[in-house]
């Protein structure tokens, strides 16, 4: 599946109020990231959850795309792990 398509798949449920197990999950699984990332990543996650750019993001925190690009790849990646693990 390309990863537009797996993106668009964990948007969907975005479009309603999530049951309460989910709730949990997704805060558990927020917990979670949010504790291993270092000092680049954090930004870069957080601005991204708000929706910005990989060029707007590199602009705020001058920093290379690539750089960015990189991050946001990185973590991604831990995110994708952390589900398998969980399945």
């Amino acid at each position: 599946m390309p990863r537009q398509e797996e993106a668009a798949a964990w948007l969907e449920p975005l479009g309603r109020e999530p049951t309460p197990l989910e709730a949990a999950v997704l805060s558990e699984t927020v917990e979670q990231l949010l504790a291993g990332l270092d000092d680049q990543e954090r930004p870069v996650l957080e601005l991204s959850l708000q929706g910005y750019t990989t060029r707007e993001i590199s602009e705020q925190l001058r920093r290379a795309e690539r750089t960015v690009r990189f991050l946001r790849e990185g973590i991604r990646d831990r995110l994708e792990r952390m589900q398998r693990s969980e399945e």
